[in-house]
């Protein structure tokens, strides 16, 4: 079985002592229920004792691992048996006792069990009832099923928090970060482990136990913790995380007449992207033989550019070339080879993303003057590879080798696909160059075949639908 490439962990520990005054277990668990919901991958830490009122409120849900263990089991418990150490003077006497400040430093200790018995690249640590906090849940929701299926950058350790860098009191607590959320790759997140391990002990004995942000903001303060900070509050934004931390790839097609104008695109989407796939035909239907550019095989095009060889699909090739090679779980720029696209696209595009969906450029102005559903590749859009790998087997007819976009839109149409707009609508905010203040009109285009009227129409019949203006879609009963 594949791993997922983000695995959040979370837990709830009996404290074994009155904790009356607070939230109570039920409903601690309601706000689990909501988590688990989502469908995003949950490694949870839970008592023995809560095993029965798990399964009876929770179930068995499939993205949710379980292990059951209790507080004297964690080092982070042991660590402190054997020496005494003070309490925070500024703190509330029933919910911020010994065992609990102990629990929340232990989150970190957490996460790093969770590493050790799974095999992700990425974790977070998400609090047990953290939608206690959420305002919008639906929305927050959908960004959560989003961010866990979105391949990450290989470096990186997200901190959201309320307050600028300091040091902390150890008296009372201090909102440097949150507390609720963080997220970060592999080895920042051992790194972070190790830290607060060789730290923990030694700083309780002589300042004493503290909360786990407090501790957290000494650790950066002193140089320990070297997180990635971000705005946030104890409401949706503390899992919002930055757009930048998303892996994006372009995948796109040319054809023999536009080599240059192909490099043109090349360069300006290299050094916004993390890959760029180029799936190209030996034989064109329209061309006849070719053997593509030979610069492709040099750097810097030969360590960011694969070459994927596959059949003749026309326009279509873009969106379905390179499906067997692009890696899982990445959101795909597609794009056509005759524009040069501005060099803060890809940027403002991923600051678009907030759920499970398509995001189109340009798109307002497509839904006034479109030939036919929403889709335009022209401009550039991004597709999850959920969503991409789904048109291998999607029927492709023959009206689709020259009206590809439409072919997209029937799709999306077809399998409930949302498309969004992104914050890039005007042409001067997609393209570095352009032509008369529209894009350019690269060699052999189809437009200039003057079919793409009667091709939509064929379309349209083979797939039962209805193209209406402002790009809906509809079944042609």
């Amino acid at each position: 079985m594949v791993a997922p490439p983000l695995i959040f962990v979370t837990a709830f520990i009996d404290l074994e002592e009155d904790r009356s005054k607070d939230k109570s277990v039920a409903r601690c668990f309601e706000h689990f229920a909501k988590l688990a919901a989502t469908g995003i991958p949950l490694y949870v830490f839970l008592s023995k004792s809560y095993k029965a009122l798990y399964h009876e409120m929770i179930g068995s849900p499939t993205n949710v691992t379980v292990e059951y263990i209790e507080l004297r089991d964690l080092n982070t418990y042991k660590s402190l048996e054997d020496i005494t150490y003070n309490l925070p003077a500024q703190r509330t006497a029933h919910h911020d006792t010994k065992n609990f400040l102990i629990l929340m430093n232990s989150k970190l200790e957490f996460v790093k069990r969770a590493m050790d018995a799974t095999h992700s690249t990425h974790y977070g640590w998400i609090d047990f009832s953290i939608f206690h906090v959420f305002k919008d849940e639906a929305a927050t929701s959908a960004y959560l099923k989003m961010l866990a299926v979105s391949r990450l950058k290989d470096k990186c350790l997200v901190m959201p928090g309320c307050l600028e860098k300091q040091l902390p009191p150890f008296s009372k607590v201090c909102w440097r970060f949150c507390g609720g959320f963080l997220l970060g790759d592999r080895a920042s997140l051992l790194s972070a482990y190790n830290s607060f391990d060789q730290l923990f002990r030694g700083v309780v004995f002589t300042m004493g136990l503290t909360w786990e942000v407090n501790m957290w903001a000494f650790m950066e303060f002193k140089g320990h913790l070297r997180p990635t900070w971000i705005k946030a509050d104890h409401d949706d934004s503390i899992v919002r995380v930055p757009s930048s931390l998303f892996k994006v790839v372009a995948s796109l097609t040319t054809i023999p007449p536009r080599e240059e104008a192909f490099r043109l695109a090349i360069e300006s989407l290299i050094d916004q992207v993390d890959h760029i796939y180029v799936s190209v035909a030996k034989e064109y239907k329209r061309f006849g033989k070719w053997n593509p550019p030979s610069y492709l095989m040099a750097p810097p095009y030969s360590q960011k550019v694969s070459l994927v060889f596959t059949k003749d699909k026309g326009p279509a090739t873009k969106y379905v070339g390179a499906l067997g090679v692009i890696p899982r779980d990445t959101w795909v720029f597609i794009c056509d080879d005759d524009q040069e696209y501005h060099p803060t696209l890809i940027e403002r595009m991923k600051d678009s993303v907030v759920e499970l969906a398509v995001y189109q450029n340009h798109y307002e102005h497509i839904r006034r003057k479109t030939s036919g559903g929403l889709i335009h590749g022209y401009v550039g859009l991004l597709m999850h590879t959920s969503f991409v790998k789904g048109l291998d087997n999607f029927i492709l007819p023959e009206s689709a080798y020259f009206v590809d976009d439409q072919w997209v839109s029937v799709y999306c149409f077809k399998e409930g696909i949302r498309i969004r707009k992104t914050a890039a609508e005007y042409y001067n905010e997609i393209y570095s160059v352009l032509e008369n203040s529209h894009e350019k009109l690269g060699a052999a285009s189809l437009a200039g075949l003057n079919n793409r009227d009667s091709k939509v129409a064929e379309l349209a019949k083979v797939f039962g639908v209805k193209f209406l203006s402002g790009g809906d879609i509809v079944l042609n009963q």
